[in-house]
């Protein structure tokens, strides 16, 4: 049963410079990985590698070495063991195998949702830029607004530019649900505030349009703060940066929460580890009465669509957090649905071959 192994190596450009955590990105890197192993006829299957600056715990260079170390085991039959992994490694290769056993999600796991790519809209808390997404507005039920762009340094207890831009963003927010009532918001703050400047925020937020808020996702730095905040406002959280640091323990503690609206967790695979331990959370969520959702780390289009499929399989009742392929100048492989960027083909990638 012979077995070859395909590394693609992409270095995407951004539309503009993102700051990840202080780091200025203006290129995506990552790998596509191929597997295939022929027996009475050729099977394939492909999977995505692209640890995210500021994010994930490895570098890309970590993940290369790893990665190949893999290949090199999966190559000789010997045992794969994915959960030993940085997340990014074992993410990709858990998906390209799952296409390889059990057949392309794109065909397998294919629903009639699969030509929609509903996703939460995401948008930045700029009424410029929501001005410019207003048709889409009024056609969408659902948006996410990335508010705290300006963090609170730990400790700092007062700074009148933070505050500032905390209730500039609560005015955004308050914005979008006047503007468009059948609209609803998820908010993400990435742990960027202190307790003060969370409350602050959400003393600007009519209480009538607080229903209208599903959750905001880690708004302090601290799972105790992000409890405090929920329990003084009434407004629901999502885990995220927390639930990959604490894992199935931190669903476990929901029930233990008194008080405070703990709504969401929110799945990264390529932060998070393989396909069956992204579903092993999902799943334990479910049982916790919570809602997953499962969101991009600025992947190319072609982990996107890869992305789109794992939520219809596994979270098929809650759009996923997968608005991202417009901060890219091209796409890769597989088309986003109604994206009119230019197709990267592999045959343009340089790869390297492991037989």
């Amino acid at each position: 049963m012979a077995r070859k192994a395909k590394l693609y190596h992409y270095r995407l450009p951004l539309d503009c410079a993102m700051i990840l955590r202080g780091q200025s990105v203006t290129v995506r890197e990552g790998w596509l990985l191929e597997l295939s192993r022929e027996t009475e006829i050729m099977q394939r299957g492909r999977g995505e590698i692209a640890p995210l600056p500021g994010f994930s715990t490895e570098t890309a260079a970590q993940a290369k070495q790893q990665l190949e170390n893999v290949i090199k085991i999966w190559l000789d039959d010997g045992i794969v063991d994915l959960d030993e992994c940085y997340p990014s490694v074992a993410f990709g290769f858990s998906m390209a195998l799952l296409e390889l056993e059990d057949g392309s999600p794109q065909t397998i796991h294919r629903s009639s949702h699969d030509n929609d790519a509903s996703s939460a809209l995401l948008l930045a808390a700029d009424i410029g830029i929501i001005t410019a997404k207003h048709k889409q507005l009024l056609q969408s039920r659902l948006c996410k607004l990335k508010i705290a762009t300006v963090a609170t340094g730990e400790g700092v207890i007062y700074d009148s530019t933070i505050y500032e831009s905390a209730l500039n963003d609560s005015k955004v927010a308050q914005y979008l649900l006047q503007t468009y009532p059948h609209l609803h918001l998820r908010l993400d703050a990435n742990r960027r505030w202190s307790l003060p400047v969370a409350l602050a925020f959400a003393k600007q937020i009519s209480a009538e349009y607080r229903q209208r808020i599903d959750f905001i996702e880690e708004p302090c730095h601290t799972p105790s703060d992000c409890l405090r905040f929920s329990k003084q406002t009434g407004i629901a959280i999502a885990w995220d940066e927390s639930l990959r640091d604490a894992g199935i323990d931190l669903i476990s503690s929901v029930s233990r929460s008194a008080n405070a609206i703990v709504k969401a967790v929110i799945i990264k695979p390529m932060l998070t580890g393989t396909v069956d331990y992204c579903a092993k959370l999902i799943a334990h969520a479910h049982q916790q009465g919570l809602i997953a959702v499962i969101s991009s780390s600025l992947e190319s289009s072609f982990g996107l669509v890869q992305l789109t499929h794992m939520a219809h399989t596994l979270t098929p009742e809650i759009p996923p957090g997968l608005d991202t392929v417009h901060v890219f100048k091209q796409q890769l492989l597989q088309p986003w649905p109604n994206c009119s960027l230019p197709l990267l083909p592999l045959s343009e990638l340089p790869v390297t071959i492991y037989e």
